[in-house]
């Protein structure tokens, strides 16, 4: 194993989770300023935006972050890795612009409602960008800097942008300002952890990007879909009913990568000792690891939503300036279905580390046309309390289908030892 410099846990631990706080948190501020400046049909729109540009940057990061992490002999460069990003970043704002044209000459956006969305999807691909260079800074065991890294380009980026919307009400110019100061403060971040960094000039050729197109496509395949599934409400609902709507389903949708975001805090740090211990075969040390991380996440849980239904409502009804008392049945719902998606993704994250990322997709193509089969038909019947529900029962589905193939994956992985243990 190639030398790493090391860092201290507890730094890690602490940006890794500011960062990943203000990550979840950016939208909840930029909405709540567009609430109170620009209307809520405008947080409609960008509510649609949001959600685009996310869904588009699962193409952008091609699901290569936990595949680069774990790649500590470096099978490929950190230039193969840059390299390749910059290829997929390509992709996204190519796959951008054909879904902002389709979508204005179809007559379903307007100009303005077109501009912001392909602007926001620029704006993602920046975060693209950096994702790598998060890469590099935890494979290299500084997980402090990568959190660094996240809290600094969101508080300059996402606070210019919230400024200008207080300062102008026009949204799309916002965007385009978060766009410059996030490329600058990027190449500033990147320019000043140099060191940690170190770039080389191996570069193992077009052959080696196109293996990492094909051994890291499944898992890119899962993240899209994945992100499609959180999201599919939210576009059955831009088909069928208003911008309120929309904003009004997307004020109780916001916490619900909060369970998500705060199990990653937990697993993100342990994920390069789980693959050590892979590496090294030691069984009984990963599965403590893996339940370590699940009781984890169902005291979080159960804390979150106990707090959710006590506070939730009134929070967001006060944070968003618009009454939300009639949608706390659907709130709770959409919550519980919060509880699996985070599971999900740990899923993901270990098969991923396994190498048994190849197995992921076929979970998830599942869901998703099971979720085209029936949330637009459940959001048409039942409104918003047809897209929670919709929600929730495909990610149950999900986390089944997942654990079913953990527990095959496992016993593959270490067949003398599950002998053993007859």
């Amino acid at each position: 194993m190639k030398h790493v410099i090391g860092s201290n846990e507890r730094d890690s631990f602490i940006w890794n989770s500011i960062g990943g706080i203000l990550n979840a948190a950016q939208s909840v501020f930029i909405l709540m300023v567009i609430t109170r400046t620009a209307g809520i049909d405008a947080a409609g729109i960008f509510s649609i935006a949001y959600a685009t540009g996310n869904l588009f940057m699962n193409l952008g990061n091609y699901g290569v972050r936990n595949y680069q992490i774990s790649d500590l002999n470096e099978q490929y460069s950190f230039r193969d890795y840059l390299t390749h990003r910059v290829f997929t970043m390509f992709l996204m704002l190519l796959a951008s612009v054909i879904y902002c044209v389709y979508s204005y000459s179809s007559g379903n956006y307007s100009l303005q409602k077109t501009a912001i969305v392909f602007a926001m999807c620029v704006l993602k691909s920046l975060d693209c960008l950096e994702d790598v260079f998060e890469g590099r800074m935890q494979q290299r065991d500084r997980l402090d800097l990568s959190g660094k890294l996240v809290t600094i380009r969101i508080l300059i980026a996402i606070g210019g942008m919230i400024v200008t919307l207080i300062l102008t009400n026009d949204l799309f110019v916002s965007v385009i300002v978060a766009i410059v100061l996030e490329a600058v403060t990027i190449a500033v971040v990147v320019m000043y952890d140099r060191a940690v960094i170190a770039y080389s000039k191996t570069f193992h050729g077009f052959r080696a990007l196109g293996k990492l197109m094909v051994v890291c496509f499944p898992v890119c395949l899962v993240n899209f879909l994945s992100f499609y599934l959180t999201n599919a409400p939210k576009y059955a609902i831009d088909g069928v009913m208003s911008e309120e709507a929309q904003a009004k389903y997307n004020f109780i949708a916001m916490p619900v990568f909060v369970i998500q975001m705060l199990n990653m805090f937990i697993y993100q740090p342990i994920l390069v000792k789980m693959t050590i211990a892979l590496k090294e075969k030691r069984k009984k040390d990963f599965l403590r690891s893996f339940r370590n991380v699940t009781a984890g996440l169902l005291v979080l849980s159960a804390i979150v939503l106990a707090g959710s239904w006590l506070l939730g409502i009134p929070v967001l009804s006060l944070l968003y300036a618009t009454d939300l008392s009639g949608l706390k049945t659907e709130f709770m719902i959409i919550m519980v279905g919060s509880v699996f998606l985070a599971m999900n993704g740990f899923y993901n994250a270990l098969l991923t580390i396994m190498r048994e990322q190849n197995k992921i997709p076929v979970v998830y193509v599942i869901g998703s046309v099971l979720s085209l089969l029936v949330t637009s038909r459940m959001v048409e019947l039942d409104g918003i309390r047809g897209a929670v529900i919709a929600y929730t029962v495909i990610m149950i589905l999900i986390t089944i289908l997942l654990t079913a193939v953990f527990i095959y994956s496992i016993h593959r992985r270490f067949p003398s030892q599950n002998s053993a243990e007859k």
